[in-house]
């Protein structure tokens, strides 16, 4: 047993040293698994600063937390459930669950470019946070400024005055209320590949329709995590 430990040892810092890496998971609580290219087994994070690579796939499970820091000082925390893919040093895929992003602003160079689904988010010097716990895909802006940009056809973009028109329309009757809704809705949307956020912000996004959401007081709270390292 001593033995396979060492050779599985060698095999893992021998891939290591043929490749990028990119930065640390430089704390974690519970269980995290890193599944890296030309390694069958993922491999068990029991280390603080344990090194990743590109192409390296980071998952958490239940009651788990995951915190990373890349080599330009920029921040990412995965809460339980959650992962993420890294693609290059340029860019990382958010998969599933809650993920917490503060990036880094790199001068004039091209900023972090972050994925999500059938979306790419432009970065440079910001703090955000993507929830992909359901079917619908959220994203809040806690601070800086964002682009977020389909990678496939365009977003239906609604704009502010349908959702106010609309709450001061509900007291009226069921029917005349949708005749109106199909109505601003018609008028008060519009198509658009990408759109840009601002702090404080938050959308909503579920088949290619964004809409405007607040950030609860909860999301406020947990965006502390990045500041724990």
């Amino acid at each position: 047993m001593k033995a396979k430990s060492v050779f599985l040892g060698f095999i893992f810092s021998f891939v290591l040293s043929f490749a990028q890496e990119v930065g640390n998971i430089v704390k974690y609580k519970g269980s995290v698994k890193v599944y890296r290219e030309n390694i069958i087994k993922p491999i068990q994070v029991l280390q603080e600063n344990f090194p990743l690579v590109v192409k390296d796939i980071v998952k958490t499970k239940s009651r788990s937390t995951a915190y990373i820091k890349f080599i330009d000082g920029s921040k990412v925390v995965l809460t339980e459930k959650s992962s993420i893919s890294i693609e290059d040093y340029q860019v990382v895929s958010a998969d599933k669950g809650r993920v917490f992003f503060k990036i880094r602003k790199r001068g004039d160079l091209r900023g972090l470019k972050v994925k999500a689904r059938s979306v790419v988010i432009g970065v440079k010097g910001t703090k955000f946070m993507v929830d992909l716990t359901d079917d619908s895909m959220n994203i809040f802006l806690k601070e800086g400024l964002i682009t977020v940009r389909s990678l496939i056809g365009e977003f239906i973009r609604y704009k502010e005055k349908e959702i106010s028109e609309f709450e001061s329309f509900k007291e009226k009757e069921l029917g005349e209320y949708e005749k109106y809704k199909k109505e601003m809705e018609e008028e008060y949307k519009e198509f658009v590949k990408e759109f840009q956020m601002e702090a404080g912000t938050a959308v909503s996004i579920k088949n290619g329709e964004v809409r405007n959401i607040k950030i609860p007081p909860e999301i406020e709270r947990e965006f502390e995590l990045l500041d724990r390292f």
